[in-house]
């Protein structure tokens, strides 16, 4: 079994992406990150990242990904609870493009990672941990 981060390593690896404090209204709070290691202890997997490096990584970026809608959805109310897919983002004269296959935005096991740039980083560490390596021995159906 693997250990998981704690909320210092949660604020080490995100430094520069949020901004943390004290008042709710304007900073993202200690419990904030726990509500959010909450969500991920109910979804990872820790069978499938193999090292403790490995999974600490995958454990954190769900954890951001999970964090940014729970504030999403709370600053935005009911309206906060229904962001479908991103496949791009613009921001003054930068636009961000998501290369998320179709078949990923479209599979509902896979989509709700689509939500987040921390999701969609998850789900491009998670991938090929699902996909496994395919062998074919030609002339036998017994490799």
């Amino acid at each position: 079994m693997f250990d998981a981060p704690s909320v210092t390593d949660f604020k080490n690896q995100f430094v520069r992406d949020f901004p943390y404090g004290t008042d709710p209204n304007l900073a993202i709070l200690d419990q904030d990150i726990t509500n959010a290691f909450n969500l991920t202890e109910l979804t990872i997997n820790q069978d499938l990242w193999g090292t403790q490096a490995n999974y600490a990584t995958a454990y954190l970026y769900l954890s951001a990904h999970f964090m940014v809608l729970n504030i999403r959805a709370s600053s935005q109310g009911l309206n906060g609870q229904f962001n479908w897919a991103q496949n791009s983002k613009s921001v003054g004269a930068i636009t961000e493009s998501f290369t998320i296959p179709q078949r990923i935005i479209d599979n509902p096991d896979f989509m709700q990672y689509t939500k987040t740039n921390y999701g969609a980083t998850y789900l491009g560490l998670l991938w090929p941990m699902l996909s496994g390596q395919i062998l074919s021995v030609c002339g036998s159906t017994r490799p």
